[in-house]
């Protein structure tokens, strides 16, 4: 069966940038962990289709700038329009993986970003296209900004008030501890009995597994392909979970899409896991400390 592309990419978008995956030669050097801070405050986010985060923040002299949250994205992804209007120099070309092919992008440095208490200057970028996202929600996105912006600080989504706020973590009912990949939160997780590795991503809006991980007994329950037309495009057929466990908390019966891995020679982990799929309220995020903590 051949699905409708807006049921794929309503729920989907969110993943399209896998800006992560550049080459270490496109990539200068940096630290695995962003240095931690004093940093406190609270940002609000507008909250599309359950789990887009758009907040305002500023690039350089451009103020009131909409930053889509994406933990599974590093370095940042900045839209072309912006690059341009600061007059960015152009660097080395880099080819970026992509669920469902690759796009090409450019190497930059933005002297400042701000998002509410958090900066960061001399920050390196890619520069690509957002336009798409357009199509799909009823705001034009700038950039998009991922852990090596927010792992400045420990930081708790709200899904439900519709903020993020740095500083200490509180007191979270589920607690598990995660390893670092390029900087991003990767989880020891069971899927139906299955050990797999997943990527913290709260930019997708559904769970992702890829191909080859996906345990013999999900039932496949929808065989739709999409075939990739553009960014937002790639090829999935949807699966049902009957147990997805993180840490001691166990979830039953979700749904999950399942795809081929963009880059299986080099991410070392098995697909990416959404905090809003899961039904999760609150999530907490320490990237130092190596802990994530949530309620549901």
């Amino acid at each position: 069966m051949r699905s409708r592309p807006s049921i794929l990419l309503n729920v989907l978008v969110g993943l399209a940038l896998l800006a992560n995956h550049a080459s270490a030669s496109d990539i200068p050097e940096r630290e695995s962990v962003p240095a931690m801070s004093d940093i406190t405050g609270t940002v609000r986010f507008d909250l599309y289709q359950g789990y887009f985060m758009v907040v305002h923040g500023s690039i350089g002299p451009l103020k009131n700038l909409n930053f889509f949250l994406d933990t599974g994205t590093t370095p940042a992804v900045l839209d072309s329009r912006i690059a341009r209007k600061l007059d960015l120099p152009r660097e080395k070309s880099t080819s970026i993986a992509v669920l469902g092919g690759r796009t090409q992008g450019e190497g930059a440095h933005l002297s400042l970003i701000e998002l509410g208490p958090l900066k960061r200057s001399n920050l390196q970028v890619v520069t690509t296209d957002l336009s798409f996202f357009q199509k799909l929600f009823p705001v034009r996105i700038d950039a998009i900004v991922g852990m090596d912006v927010l792992g400045q600080s420990p930081f708790v989504i709200d899904y439900s008030a519709r903020v993020i706020r740095f500083g200490p973590a509180p007191a979270l009912p589920v607690s598990v501890p995660f390893r670092l990949f390029e900087g991003m939160a990767v989880f020891d997780i069971e899927i139906d009995h299955t050990p797999v590795h997943l990527l913290f991503d709260t930019g997708a809006g559904s769970i992702i597994l890829f191909s080859r991980v996906t345990p013999q007994s999900q039932g496949v329950k929808d065989s739709a392909i999409v075939t990739p037309r553009g960014i937002g495009d790639f090829e999935s057929k949807q699966v049902w979970l009957r147990t997805l466990r993180l840490g001691p908390e166990e979830f039953r019966q979700k749904l999950a899409l399942m795809t081929p891995n963009p880059k299986p020679s080099q991410l070392d982990y098995d697909g990416l896991m959404s905090p809003a799929a899961l039904g999760i309220s609150r999530v907490s995020v320490d990237l130092k400390g190596g802990v994530l903590a949530f309620s549901r």
